[in-house]
């Protein structure tokens, strides 16, 4: 680290001179480009990283979005199907969204009565993906369980199942790398930077919260391992500690997740309005389009851009 001022634009025109859709940059060599990282790219990290700053708009500019940051290790940036290549309005940051791929669908999405719901006091619902990273802090750094005694014995007891190895622990969302946490951009992180209130459901640990701290396992969310109403009681817990009002899930319309999610008495827990945001997708290949469009559909309702949403997204009103 340094205290000379970085040189942005070197970034850009440096990116601009690649063709690959994903560059990983090695954070020595991206101190050398810039002329120097200041601290704040470790010391502020993750808030750093996102928003409308002059490193943001560096890469906007060049077509590349943020997928991931390494602190001390890596930065890595893919291209961008709608890539803002023209310098960010300093007061009113424009997050780039992939544009929709039309698959014939054509019903109506909901899109309407999502744009009526504040992404920043919602309770968001996500799924876990089946692609993880690997590493982490050691476990002895880790807080300890933010979550009700039954669901941590439910969470003991699948333990080997599971195949849950907390050797090392990183944050939930920076755990899952599946097409979903892919497609979404830098919409999620930006969401913990700001303290949104995200939960994960989880095959191995049940519920989790976006920011908690979570090992490596190996299962999928099967309603059957846990006791019923442990998950469902997990989830109005959650609901009542951050206040929320409205409940947004984002999971595949016949998983496990979304069983779950629509057993839940939302209404009885006193929740205005709980909806369930699917995708239905054509031709081969759901299992990476649909939780990738999930992932867009994500973005869109968190960047406040309705005409950002993919075809063939659904809105399931459950209140």
């Amino acid at each position: 680290m340094t205290s000379i001022r970085a040189d942005w634009v070197r970034l850009t025109e440096w990116l601009a001179e690649h063709t690959e859709p994903v560059v990983v940059i090695g954070w020595n060599e991206l101190d050398a480009i810039v002329g120097g990282l200041p601290e704040s790219a470790t010391k502020h990290y993750p808030q750093w990283w996102h928003g409308d700053r002059p490193n943001t708009r560096a890469w906007r500019r060049a077509g590349y979005e943020l997928v991931r940051v390494d602190v001390g290790r890596t930065v890595t940036l893919r291209k961008s199907t709608a890539a803002e290549t023209r310098e960010t309005d300093h007061t009113a940051p424009r997050p780039s969204v992939p544009q929709p791929v039309d698959n014939g669908l054509h019903e109506d999405s909901g899109s309407e009565l999502l744009q009526t719901i504040d992404p920043r006091s919602a309770l968001i619902l996500l799924s876990c993906s089946g692609d993880k990273a690997l590493g982490g802090i050691h476990r002895a750094a880790a807080p300890g369980s933010p979550w009700p005694l039954d669901l941590q014995q439910a969470r003991s007891r699948l333990v080997g199942a599971a195949g849950v190895d907390e050797g090392q622990l990183m944050p939930a969302w920076q755990r899952y790398t599946g097409s979903f946490y892919q497609s979404d951009g830098s919409a999620l992180a930006e969401a913990v930077s700001v303290g949104a209130h995200v939960a994960i459901l989880s095959g191995g640990y049940g519920v989790v919260r976006a920011d908690e701290a979570i090992g490596w396992y190996d299962q999928q969310l099967n309603p059957a391992d846990w006791p019923p109403g442990v998950l469902e009681d997990a989830l109005i817990s959650e609901a009542a500690r951050v206040g929320a009002q409205d409940v947004v899930a984002f999971v595949a319309r016949t998983t496990g997740y979304a069983r779950i999610i629509r057993r839940t008495p939302w209404r009885r827990a006193g929740i205005r309005r709980a909806v369930l945001v699917t995708v239905i997708s054509s031709g081969g290949g759901a299992m990476v389009k649909v939780p990738r469009d999930l992932g867009i559909a994500f973005r869109a309702f968190w960047s406040g851009l309705p005409d950002a949403y993919p075809t063939g997204m659904r809105v399931e009103e459950l209140t």
